[in-house]
């Protein structure tokens, strides 16, 4: 009985939620001002998602008649294209665009995933169409996938972050429009005759809102040149090794298979193929296998597909072999702050309270042939300038790149251009040379083994290593150390010792012209630099894509809600944690994303908050790191590191450098680090070890006190290393917390549970560890 009342409330409800439902052709009209008629009102309507976060917000969805923009942030995180999806929101406007947006003010925002990977199409229009359609009061292509056949434009190179540029077709003219967040920035533009599949825009700023209509692509694949099979996917390597590559694309017709390549010694270079592949077969899965390649070197290909329509091109990829047998490989991480070693991995203690100084200094000083700095921010250290000095009187070439400082030159760096040290400085503007990196002895081709690569968060100043808390990460291999340099020579201007002011580029000017993939000693390492290289859609697919179990970050400056609103999607708790360490000023700064973190303020309070704390520590938490699954080995452990903090303007203007690791030992250093500034900063991982003496046997002691209220400690003892998971059940078999699940070391353990949130009655904590699995019951008295 109680089911069927249940399903009749169902009903009902699912049967109002649909009345409601209006389709989207009927919220677009407007009014003489060119505003949506019903502005201000909330408004359901139903479509297949097809711009999901492409452009980092707002999303759109079209239904067979119309679209429209929808800008939440949690939507935008949420969806992927091709999700059919009910959204209720506030209808507004946004420069001519109208929007479906958040708002709680008379009304309540939501929105339901119905299905995926749904159909959807674009539908074909021209120029003229696209730029006359205020005319019939409800824009009919604007919040569309449309498709332009026969573009052409006049300008040549690669594509630009937020840019407009001018194309024509058979009808007139029209703006294509560059996303920063889409992986067309850096892209050459195409030359000859091309088709765009774009979402139908609007940008103008003043009523009655009829002109300034624009299209944006997607991603790469939304440009389609050339008529013939078209390319969907850019050539993506696997099977690296240091003297063959295999590339792999794919069509959307049936074609055959072209690559030409050549080796990109530098950015300078033409583009004169050296050698080429082709296979005739007519297929939509195309793979290629390069062999007699040469170690640790950058390449340059392009892949081609013919069919009876013509001939497909992919944009250029750039990828690298793997390093020469000779180099090693070798990682060393230090930080500068303490660390709780209580959570190393056998035989991987991380290393705290490191004096930087002394580190980089040792560096500096065995360097034999040259030293590349890329560094923000370089004085009061006079012992590593000294050195630098010293390393350029002894025949090591020495070039450096630095931030524009508002026109002015830190007086170290004085010191260097005193001394011969050619420097080139980022044009004064808005944004910043912000990297933090030295490159030593890789330019030399003689030895493979002592080129180092460092990078992390400290810039070269007495605060940055001894007040506040940093890491950094020095890296042995040869093929990375050749990107990082393509990095720098793109800044620098030249590929020899004299810079060339001319040709730096910096910030959007620069392209994605890197290799990203590498494997060192068998690990995965991805390598990326922003503005060009979409770095937070980056992060965001890593952790919308690659958390199992958490989450933990410690931030400098975290305003970048589209990084936040992804962390939200993997917030399960207690399945999967999100923790965090900010930095106590930047912390409180009005656009973080820290009050809507902790629930306590923001436009969209997490329920529940996340355990994310402000550092309080004397000098800065200057760090920049974000750990995936860090506390499960298991899992395939990522560390994204480099100088890059979760803003806007790291991501869209500013020179950054990132790396991420996928190494388990690595993760689990710095996860020491984070451990160590969590628990200083109020947070509580739960599991703390209170003695490494390794026990006879497995141990589960009964909780103390017992009966409690409302907290209790369980400890267990582990006589080996162990996959181990402790959880709390209630009466009826229903677990109601996971105190444990990750793998620890010999030793015993103490766990604090909090039962505030739970009744009266008796409990189970069950420890599980490989084959052994104990149970104890406990009591809540109230």
């Amino acid at each position: 009985m109680n089911k069927l009342i249940a399903l009749f409330f169902f009903l009902i409800m699912f049967a109002n939620v649909n009345a409601q439902v209006v389709p989207i052709i009927s919220i677009t009209n407007n009014n003489s001002s060119g505003l949506p008629i019903d502005t201000g009102q909330f408004k359901t309507v139903t479509g297949i998602v097809t711009v999901a976060n492409e452009f980092g917000g707002p999303a759109y969805i079209q239904d067979s008649q119309a679209g429209i923009a929808v800008f939440y942030n949690d939507f935008s995180a949420a969806v992927e294209i091709g999700d059919s999806v009910i959204v209720t929101a506030k209808l507004s406007q946004f420069n001519g665009l109208t929007e479906l947006v958040y708002s709680t003010f008379g009304g309540t925002p939501s929105f339901t995933i119905i299905d995926s990977n749904k159909s959807y199409s674009a539908i074909i229009i021209t120029l003229q169409q696209l730029n006359s359609q205020a005319w019939n009061g409800h824009e009919e292509f604007e919040g569309r996938l449309v498709r332009f056949n026969g573009l052409s434009i006049t300008t040549t190179g690669n594509f630009q972050a937020n840019t407009n540029y001018s194309v024509t077709d058979a009808s007139g003219t029209g703006q294509l429009r560059i996303d920063n967040n889409t992986n067309l920035v850096g892209t050459l533009i195409p030359t000859g005759s091309f088709d765009c599949i774009a979402a139908a825009a609007q940008f103008d700023n003043s009523p009655p809102y009829s002109t300034g209509y624009q299209f944006l692509p997607r991603f790469t694949a939304d440009i389609i040149q050339g008529g013939g099979p078209v390319i969907l996917t850019s050539p993506a390597e696997t099977n690296i090794t240091s003297s063959s590559v295999t590339l792999t694309w794919s069509t959307q017709a049936p074609g055959d298979t072209k690559l030409k390549f050549f080796r990109s010694d530098s950015l300078g270079q033409p583009v004169v193929f050296s050698d080429s592949v082709y296979d005739a077969t007519q297929s939509t899965s195309h793979t290629v296998n390069l062999n007699n390649l040469q170690p640790g070197k950058i390449y340059y290909a392009l892949a081609y597909s013919t069919n009876g329509n013509g001939t497909s091109v992919s944009t250029p990829k750039y990828f690298s072999t793997s390093s020469h047998a000779s180099s090693t490989g070798r990682y060393e991480i230090y930080f500068n702050k303490s660390v709780d070693n209580s959570y190393a991995l056998p035989n991987n203690n991380a290393v705290g309270d490191v004096d930087l100084k002394v580190r980089l200094g040792q560096r500096i000083d065995s360097a034999t042939k040259s030293i590349d700095i890329a560094m923000y921010s370089f004085n009061e250290v006079t012992q590593l300038k000294d050195k630098i000095i010293n390393a350029l009187i002894r025949g090591v070439k020495v070039r450096m790149v630095y931030d524009h400082r508002d026109g002015q030159i830190q007086s170290l760096v004085q010191d260097l251009i005193n001394a011969g040290v050619r420097v080139q400085q980022r044009p004064t503007g808005s944004n910043i040379m912000h990297n933090k990196f030295f490159i030593f002895d890789a330019r030399d081709n003689s030895s493979f083994s002592d080129d180092w690569v460092w990078t992390g968060s400290a810039n070269i100043t007495n605060d940055q290593f001894y007040s506040d808390a940093q890491n950094v990460i020095f890296i042995q291999d040869q093929a990375l150390c050749n990107t990082y340099t393509r990095e720098f020579e793109e800044m620098w201007g030249s590929h020899n010792e004299i810079n060339n002011p001319s040709n730096a580029k910096f910030g959007a000017a620069k392209a994605d012209n890197t290799p990203h993939l590498f494997f060192i000693n068998g690990k995965r390492i991805e390598c990326y630099f922003s503005p060009s290289e979409n770095v937070s859609t980056v992060i965001e697919n890593i952790i919308g894509t690659q958390t199992n179990k958490s989450i933990s970050f410690c931030a400098f400056a975290f305003t970048r809600f589209q990084i936040a609103n992804r962390m939200k999607t993997q917030f399960l708790p207690p399945d999967k944690m999100v923790r965090g360490v900010f930095d106590d000023g930047n912390g409180t700064d009005p656009s973080s994303v820290y009050p809507e973190m902790k629930g306590i303020g923001g436009s969209i309070p997490w329920n529940p908050p996340a355990p994310v704390y402000l550092d309080g520590q004397s000098g800065t938490l200057h760090s920049k790191y974000i750990l995936i699954d860090a506390d499960m080995p298991s899992s395939n452990p990522i560390v994204q590191t480099g100088s890059y903090n979760y803003s806007n303007a790291a991501t869209t203007g500013n020179d950054e450098n990132v790396l991420l690791i996928y190494d388990s030992l690595v993760a689990n250093q710095y996860f020491q680090e984070f451990a160590k500034r969590f628990s200083l900063a109020g947070g509580t991982i739960s599991i703390e070890r209170i003695s490494s003496e390794i026990p006879d046997n497995f141990i589960l002691g009964q909780n103390y006190p017992n009966p409690f209220n409302p907290t209790t400690t369980i400890t267990f003892s582990l006589p080996k290393a162990s996959d181990v998971s402790l959880t709390i059940f209630n009466s009826l078999g229903q677990r109601v917390e996971t105190l444990a699940s990750s793998y620890y070391s010999a030793g015993t353990y103490k766990v604090t549970f909090n039962a505030t949130n739970l009744s009266s009655g008796v409990y189970y904590y069950r420890l599980v560890s490989n084959d052994i699995q104990m149970t104890k019951s406990m009591v809540i008295l109230k």
